[in-house]
This record gives structure tokens, sequence and C-alpha cells, in this order.
């Protein structure tokens, strides 16, 4: 199972990949929890209309059984079919704050 401070990692690794090449394929898109993960799972997470859906630091957040717990860029989430539009600007860990 993945730790918040492990998606923060790889949030942060995406974000400094994106801002060296512009790329916004390189971009944080989506992060994919395996419903069992996703039980009890302590996530600081908001929803703040239904259409954005669930959102962690700005970076959409799907629970799925057929997906692993990951996170995924922008070009990997777009060729896995695992859209996450509209796509947010990753935001700080302070500014997520619910």
């Amino acid at each position: 199972m993945i730790t918040q401070a492990e998606i923060d990692t790889l949030l942060e690794a995406m974000q400094a990949e994106f801002e060296k090449t512009g790329d916004d394929n390189d971009r944080p898109g989506v992060i994919t929890l395996q419903t069992d993960d996703w039980v009890g799972f302590r996530l600081p997470i908001s929803c703040t209309a239904i259409w954005r859906g669930i959102r962690y630091r700005g970076i959409r957040i799907n629970v799925s059984r057929e997906r692993e717990t990951r996170v995924w860029t922008r070009g990997e989430a777009l060729a896995a079919g695992e859209g996450a539009e509209p796509y947010e600007d990753l935001r700080s860990v302070a500014d997520a704050a619910v």
C-alpha cells in the first residue's frame, strides 16, 4: 500500500519533471487507489463539486477494484483511459488542507 508521503514524493517529482521539460504530459494527472487500499486510507481529500470528483492537492483520485494503486502523469493517464478531466494544477500541501 502507498503512503501519503509516497504520493507527495511522486507528485513533486512529476511537477519537477514538467518544470524541466515544459511538457503538460509530464504533469501529475491522476491518483488511482485500488478499492482495498482506499478503505481506511486517511488522505486529506476534497470534493467541492461532483464534476470535479475527489481530489488531493488538486489531483483527481479514482477508486476502482480494477486499477492498481499508483500516481499517473497526465500522459500516462490519457494513454490508459484513466481520464481526470478537467486537469488542475498541483497545489501545495498547505493549500490542499481541508
